[in-house]
Formats: structure tokens, sequence, C-alpha cells
């Protein structure tokens, strides 16, 4: 018995030898890879070069290609590595490396190409090649390399494509501008070209449009003030479609979207040029924009706050009446009701947060040098004839339908002090005369304020309230506490309150997010409703512009004169 165990002990031992044996000196298993068919986008669009080239846009969505390996074999995939370049546009890439991909790994490679500048000012279609060399060792060990290539088209200059997806990927009206939010490269509010086109309007507002923070008001007048000044200078809407465009499975609409100096320069542009304008200039002054994509249309909206309704919207193509099926000037106003009524009525709506996407990476490209001087000519000789009011000679662009203003010493008005020129409204019933240089706006956002004036450098401000509907001033004073309150937050709290004769005197502060104000007002019961006048200014510098405020309040005229 004792003979037997030891002879299967021997066995076994033997046995155990012999895998050991085996285990060392037969071959290791090997690796086997295998990778898919690249995918490779068809066309870049080149004035986006830099989108491209960041995985942070679209959440890495804009990649130029993607490669998925696979390692079917039983063993390690060793010393592998990628590297890729396009030749005459981006040189060998440095290869990114794995020691070894394990038997069933699956490793995922994308390519963000620093594309160069130079490629923007690419005038046509232009092929280019995409070579990506792959690096391995093979079942022996031996080094394997492999190139794949694959065409892309590189956009002429400023081709826009709306759509990178397989026709039968395309599902809703979303798919079909799917891209759209490269446009958002295409806002430039630190382009030379924009800042001079910027310096005319903030000339035309009396300087006073630099770091805008005053809410709803504020942001209405530099918006009128552009609008006016693109109306003034005659600027024009034109229509261009789309052009179809087929590229492998991948059907799309192109169209060349010039960028904002390029509509500067020739004073027209198509609706989505004009809208990527309105988002420069804002976007310059501080505003933040949002562009809107709808079918068959594009235009602006403007941030005053930061609530889901705190923005003021604007056709852009109503500069030039037909578009829009007017027979004569349309007034900034109205202008902003078109779009309201667009917004309203669209069941299909892109928004494109300027600020949000250009920091996701939707970056400008690098634009060529421009001759400033020759810009600022053109803009001098547009400006010829369009005074600093904004006003084109001969024109009516008032906008308000029973008030105007009034040159100084026309002959009607007692004399004015002298820069000085009077604004009389709501049927005669409200005047007032200010500094000219100042900032003066009418029908603002704020409800029951038919004019305002505003100078930003002694924060003084004067308001024209006008309630046709009501007949006393404590329901005027009511009223428009809760205007102001809807408008922009603000809390109006009324300090004192004097009769006199039939009207009432008031005094009293605003608060809000931007600071205090200190006012002193009246409202009038007049035949034409309630009318006011409210003259105020920052509670610090309040006492300081005693003075001018004072000067303000005689020239004042509420009902029959007082």
């Amino acid at each position: 018995m004792t003979r037997f165990f030891r002879l299967t002990a021997a066995l076994l031992i033997l046995a155990g030898l012999g895998c050991v044996a085996f285990y060392f000196l037969s071959p290791p298993e090997q690796g086997a890879l295998r990778w898919d068919p690249p995918t490779v986008k068809k066309s870049l669009m080149t004035f986006a070069y830099k989108v491209y080239g960041n995985p942070a846009a679209q959440n890495g969505r804009n990649f130029v290609s993607k490669i998925v390996f696979h390692n079917d074999g039983k063993g390690s995939v060793r010393n592998f590595s990628v590297s890729y370049q396009i030749p005459e546009y981006v040189p060998w890439t440095t290869e990114e490396a794995h020691a070894e991909i394990p038997p069933g790994q699956t490793v995922v490679k994308l390519f963000y190409p620093q594309i160069p500048a130079k490629v923007a000012a690419l005038a046509n279609q232009t092929t280019a090649t995409l070579e990506t060399k792959i690096r391995w060792a093979d079942k022996s060990g031996q080094p394997r390399e492999e190139i794949l290539r694959s065409n892309i088209e590189l956009r002429g200059v400023n081709e826009v494509e709306y759509t990178d997806l397989p026709k039968n990927e395309i599902l809703t009206w979303y798919d079909v501008f799917i891209t759209s939010p490269f446009i958002v490269a295409m806002v430039t509010p630190n382009d030379p070209v924009v800042k001079e086109f910027c310096a005319v309007i903030t000339q035309r507002t009396g300087g006073t449009t630099a770091g805008i923070s005053g809410g709803s008001q504020e942001v209405w007048r530099v918006m009128k003030a552009l609008y006016d000044y693109m109306c003034d200078t005659n600027m024009r809407y034109t229509s261009d479609q789309g052009v179809p465009s087929t590229m492998g499975d991948v059907r799309t609409m192109v169209q060349t979207v010039r960028m904002p100096r390029d509509v500067i320069i020739t004073n027209q542009g198509l609706c989505v040029e004009l809208a990527l304008l309105w988002s420069s200039v804002m976007e310059h002054f501080g505003l933040k924009t949002t562009v809107v994509f709808r079918p068959g249309h594009a235009f602006t909206l403007v941030w005053f706050g930061t609530g889901p309704s705190d923005f003021i919207p604007i056709e852009c193509t109503a500069i030039t009446p037909m578009a829009v099926g007017a027979k004569g000037r349309v007034q900034f106003e109205d202008a902003v009701k078109m779009a309201q009524q667009d917004l309203r009525e669209q069941k299909h709506q892109i928004w494109l947060n300027i600020q949000q996407y250009q920091a996701q990476g939707f970056r400008p490209p690098e634009l060529p040098n421009i001759e400033i001087d020759k810009i600022k000519d053109i803009l001098a000789k547009r400006t010829v004839g369009v005074n600093a009011g904004g006003n084109a000679a001969g024109g009516n662009v008032n906008g308000a339908e029973n008030a105007k203003i009034v040159p100084v010493n026309n002959g009607t008005e007692q004399a004015l002090p002298q820069g000085f020129t009077r604004w009389t409204g709501a049927g005669g019933m409200a005047s007032v005369a200010v500094p000219a240089n100042w900032a003066r706006f009418e029908n603002t956002p704020i409800a029951g304020i038919v004019f305002a004036a505003e100078d930003m450098q002694s924060t003084i401000a004067v308001n024209i309230f006008h309630f046709p509907q009501l007949q006393t001033a404590q329901d005027a004073i009511k009223t428009a506490q809760r205007a102001v309150a809807a408008a922009n937050g603000a809390q109006v709290k009324v300090a004192t309150t004097q009769q006199k004769g039939t009207g009432t005197v008031y005094t009293g502060t605003t608060q809000s997010r931007l600071g205090s104000n200190t006012w002193v007002g009246m409202f009038q019961p007049t035949q034409n409703g309630v009318v006011g006048v409210f003259i105020g200014s920052s509670t610090q510098t309040f006492q300081r512009n005693q003075q001018l405020m004072q000067t303000l309040i005689q020239y004042a005229r509420l009902g029959n004169g007082q």
C-alpha cells in the first residue's frame, strides 16, 4: 500500500513538472488587432478651424476623425501607437502610445487637429487628405505599420454647412441645423472694425455705452441707437438662400455667411449676418446676446437681466421695410414687436447663447489686418447728414405717435439754456427740456414711461409718464411703482407727498441691484389722463446735482403749463 502511494505521488510530481515545462516552453498567446472603418468628417468649415481643435466644444462631438480599435486575440497587443497628419496643414502629431492592449479590450481614438489659421483664407473648396499612421507588434513580435488615408473637403471662405449628419440619421428639423452653433464663431466683438462701428454708436448716445448695466431701459436706449443708425445710413437686408450640397451620405444646406466686418463695410447683409452684427456690437458693449434660428430666418435677443424673459428681441431685417411687408420706415419699437411675435408663433427654434458657446470653444478665427483709417473714412462719409441725436437730415425717426423733439428757439417756446432741446408729448400735456447731448429715447419697456433722458456722467435721469386711462395722481404713483418693479425688479419708495394745485409732488428713492437713486417728481391729472415728470440721480450724487436738476424742473411743463 505504501508503495502504491509513493508511485502515485511520483506520477503527480512528474505531471506537475510537465505542466510547468509546457507553460514556460510553449509560445505565449498572441493579440489580434482589428479596427473599425474610420469615421471621418466629410468636410470642414474653415472659418471655424479653432472649433475642430477643441475637445470641449459641444462635449467633443466635433472631432475630425474617430477610430475604434479592438484586440480580438487571447493575448495582449503590444507597442501600439497612433499618429496623424494633414499634409500642407497639420504635421505628423506626437504618437499616442499604449504599451499593451489586453485581450478583449477596446481603444477609441478621437482626433482634434490644430488646424492653422491659413485655411480660413481658402477662397474655394479644397481637398485635403487625413493620413493616420497605426503601429503595433505582430504575433512574432515584429513591428507593424499601416497608414490609412481619407479625403476631407475644406470649405471655401465663410461657407457654413448646417448639418453633418448622414441622411438616414436626420429625423427632425433640429437635425437639419445641428451644426448651427458654428456660426457663433462669427461673433467678433473684439474686431477693430466692429470697435470703430461701436465708436460711432457711442458718439450718437452721448458717449454713454461703456459698461452698460442699467437694466432694460438702458439696453433699450442703446439698441434703439444702433437700429436708428442702421436705418439712417441706409444699411440694407439682402436675401439669399442656402445651396444644397452632398458629400458621401451627408446632404446639407451650404450658405456663405460673411463676418460682421464685411457687413459693416458693404452696409448690407443677410438676416443671419445682421443677427451676427447685432450680437457683435452688443457683446462689445458688455451685453449678453442670443442668436435665434427658426425655419428660414435668424434674429437676435439682447439680455438686460438673468430671468428667462429678461431680453429684448430685435427683427434685424426690419431696417429694409419691404423685407417685413412695410411701405415706409419701420420704427425700432415695431421691429421689437415683430421679433416678439415671431418668438410666440414659431414652433421650431434654436437659441444660441453667444457667451456660453464661445466659452465652450466656438471662438472667432484670427482675422486679417485691415487699414483702420479706411474704415474710419467709410463710416465718416456714411454718417454725413445724420445728426448726433440719430435723425437723418430731413427724416422723421421719432417713432412716438404724438410726441416730438422740438428744435431749440423755434419761436414757440421760451428761450432755453444754450445746448438744450425740448421734448413735447402726451397730446401736448407734457414737455421737458434736457441737454441735447444726453441720451434720449421714447416708448421704453417700462409701461407708462413715454420719454426718458439720461446722462451717465452725472447719473441724472428724467422720465416722463403718461397714463391715459387714469384720473388721479394716487393711482398713477401706484401704477408707476408696479411698472418699474415688473420691468427690472426695483423697489420704488415714496418718502413725501405734497399737494400742489390739482397735482401732487412726490419725493422718494428707487432701490435696485445697481444701487440707490433719489428723485423728485409730480403727477398731474389732465384731459388726456395723468402725466408726470420725475427727475433724479444716484443717491450719492443727488446733492451735487441740485443746480442742474433745478434747471430741469424749471423748464418742465405738465397739463396747461404747470
